[in-house]
């Protein structure tokens, strides 16, 4: 299964996801990440080896898929995808994965994204990601809205906590970090691979 994460903007939690999802999908199967995004995030967070599946760019990932054959892909795109971009993406995935905040700009891009994705008829869902966790409320109210406009989204929300931020620098996972609200985050995106696997 070849998984793609992508988002028009840039502080969405776009790559903590794909790193995330590529954890849970690693559990099952062989794993490969391919780091597409020009800020090199997830590569920057494997140099830590602490991540237990294999990180690669762009550029060597077709070698790598050949050697390795592995049984998912997950891809992490660069933010801002021309629209050329957004389509060779969409051609080359079984699931597109939209992060997008509760904030009312970064909605307003997400529909933006969602209305060029219909066009091209590939499977996606949208994930509502860095949700503060006193906000039940708004995310009943998004659910409803984007289901009224035909956008399928996962049920599962990601939520907000500042320990995230840390982890890229400390090369780990939510799963193995020592904040209190740790196992909750793994949880919730553990949550979403079964979802994408159901």
């Amino acid at each position: 299964m070849i998984i793609t994460v992508a988002g028009y903007k840039g502080g969405i939690g776009k790559t903590t996801t794909a790193v995330h999802l590529a954890a849970f999908f690693q559990s099952k199967a062989s794993t490969l990440f391919i780091d597409a995004d020009e800020n090199r995030s997830a590569l920057s967070w494997a140099k830590h080896n602490k991540l237990s599946f294999e990180v690669t760019t762009d550029n060597f990932a077709p070698k790598l898929i050949m050697a390795r054959r592995p049984e998912h892909i997950v891809i992490d795109t660069k933010a801002r995808p021309s629209p050329e971009d957004l389509e060779e993406i969409s051609q080359n995935c079984d699931l597109l994965i939209l992060p997008s905040t509760t904030r009312p700009m970064d909605l307003e891009v997400l529909v933006q994204t969602v209305q060029a994705i219909k066009k091209m008829e590939t499977p996606f869902r949208v994930l509502l990601t860095m949700v503060p966790p006193n906000a039940t409320k708004i995310v009943a109210e998004l659910k409803e809205l984007l289901a009224n406009s035909n956008i399928p989204m996962f049920s599962t929300a990601i939520q907000k906590y500042a320990f995230v931020e840390q982890l890229p620098l400390e090369g780990t996972l939510a799963s193995e970090a020592k904040d209190g609200n740790a196992q909750k985050i793994w949880y919730q995106y553990t949550r979403v691979g079964q979802e994408i696997l159901a």
